[in-house]
């Protein structure tokens, strides 16, 4: 299998310098920053929309910085609560997936998602990729790639995370990115298509591969799954029945509650046709994250969980363990 980092979410939460996708978006202000809370425009200004902008308008991010978010001390184990505001969904909550992988005895190769845009990671060289935690931006090359690999060739996608390809990015020669956020269309334009994501807004909605895709109900809260399809393979052995709960110990400290959570993903119009439902989570206001799956005559298929809080369940839910596992040996076993 193919583990891929999300290494491009990293760079867009990365503000070191001044600037990230989420502070000073699209440039850096004339004066320096002395109090965030009453210098930035992000909290000044009311009518602010970070992502208001057109696409043209947002300056590159360069990967060649350092990454404090990115950083597990020393003293840190696997199994230890990820604490903070960025830890929690950046690279010390993917490292959990690792940790768990090497728990359980699964060989993994493990990739940058340069590598995927490249042509580096060579997909035919595997039977399952995985994507965790939070991979939210991602070129439209990367989506390409992988969904002809899924859907024409017989490639199986396991989606450990939420939120994931919802914002379409420009892979730069010179180490850099350029995020299309544009949300918003021209002044006086006639109403246009709903989009489900900004990646939708450019193109195919990263449903069409994924199975689900990210919507703000349930943003910012964390609860067990319910199992909605106990007879599915997946959860062979866990003994879940219908109604029954799974996923309630996590180690994510900034939103606890289960593996259902932070930011969540449900199918949609653009979900592939034979999309199973396995478990929702029970988050409030219908939020909660749709764990799905779905197959092709070619042997190709994705396995969706929906959840930024997931893998933060991995190492210290049994259930949630065992149902991952399932799947991965499934899908390794041809």
């Amino acid at each position: 299998m193919a583990v891929l980092a999300s290494t491009n979410t990293w760079n867009a939460y990365n503000n070191f310098g001044g600037r990230s996708n989420y502070v000073n978006a699209t440039t850096l202000q004339p004066e320096p920053t002395v109090n965030a809370r009453l210098d930035l425009i992000r909290y000044t200004n009311p009518d602010y929309q970070v992502w208001g902008f057109r696409n043209e308008e947002y300056a590159p991010l360069s990967f060649e910085r350092p990454e404090p978010f990115n950083h597990a001390p020393e003293d840190v184990q696997v199994t230890d609560p990820i604490a903070g505001r960025q830890t929690c969904h950046l690279a010390p909550a993917e490292w959990r997936l690792l940790g768990w992988l090497e728990r359980e005895g699964f060989g993994y190769d493990f990739y940058a998602e340069q590598q995927l845009h490249d042509g580096t990671l060579d997909l035919d060289a595997y039977r399952v990729v995985i994507l965790s935690v939070h991979p939210e931006y991602w070129s439209r090359l990367m989506f390409q790639r992988l969904k002809e690999w899924v859907h024409r060739r017989g490639g199986r996608v396991i989606y450990l995370g939420g939120n994931g390809i919802n914002c379409e990015v420009e892979l730069r020669d010179d180490a850099t990115m350029v995020c299309r956020n544009q949300i918003v269309d021209e002044p006086g334009a006639d109403e246009g298509p709903k989009y489900e994501s900004r990646f939708h807004r450019s193109g195919e909605s990263e449903a069409s591969l994924l199975g689900v895709v990210y919507d703000e109900a349930g943003i910012m809260t964390a609860a067990p799954y319910r199992v909605v399809d106990a007879s599915h393979w997946a959860f062979a052995g866990t003994g879940l029945r219908n109604g029954d709960t799974f996923g309630e110990k996590s180690l994510h400290e900034r939103i606890p509650g289960g593996a259902s959570g932070h930011e969540t993903d449900k199918r949609s119009a653009s979900s592939p046709a034979g999309t199973i439902l396995l478990a929702r989570g029970e988050n409030p206001d219908d939020g909660g994250a749709e764990m799905t799956c779905y197959q092709l005559v070619n042997g190709g298929g994705v396995f969706a969980v929906g959840s930024i809080t997931y893998v933060a369940s991995l190492l210290v839910d049994d259930r949630v363990s065992r149902t991952t596992a399932n799947v991965l040996s499934r899908f390794l076993g041809g």
